[in-house]
């Protein structure tokens, strides 16, 4: 599987912690400012919204649901969150992993299962800002 990760704020949930965890874990991670650029270059099987500031990322998820070629790309929320599960899952997201102050790993033990339920690897696409990164990292 390919994922994109993005963070919605400069404050998102450590997206790096979120990397290594994943790389760890066999996942392949890229870091770009571009999302849906990303998403259309890397042709992923999932977007991961971040986010510490409650940023419920309408904006980015309506861009996405409006570009014919990522039709059908599941988008996840996970972070701090404003919103509840049921209000982010009835705006449109596939699922919501809210990070709680008193449990900060259960939204990555959440994302973990979510992409342990998934068929293929990830490839992982972060969005840190600002300042805007463009790193790659290959195996």
């Amino acid at each position: 599987m390919k994922i994109v990760l993005s963070g919605l704020d400069s404050a998102a949930w450590s997206l790096v912690a979120l990397q290594v965890i994943l790389e760890r874990e066999g996942h392949v991670v890229c870091v770009t400012a571009d999302v849906l650029g990303a998403c259309r270059r890397a042709r992923p099987d999932c977007l991961v919204l971040s986010t510490a500031l409650g940023d419920p990322g309408v904006d980015v998820l309506r861009r996405v649901r409006a570009d014919p070629g990522l039709a059908g790309l599941p988008v996840v929320m996970g972070g701090r969150l404003r919103n509840d599960r049921a209000e982010l899952l009835a705006l449109g997201y596939d699922d919501a992993f809210p990070v709680a102050a008193t449990d900060p790993g259960g939204a990555v033990a959440a994302l973990r299962a979510y992409l342990a339920r998934q068929s293929r690897r990830s490839m992982i696409v972060a969005l840190a800002r600002p300042p805007a990164s463009h790193i790659v990292c290959r195996p």
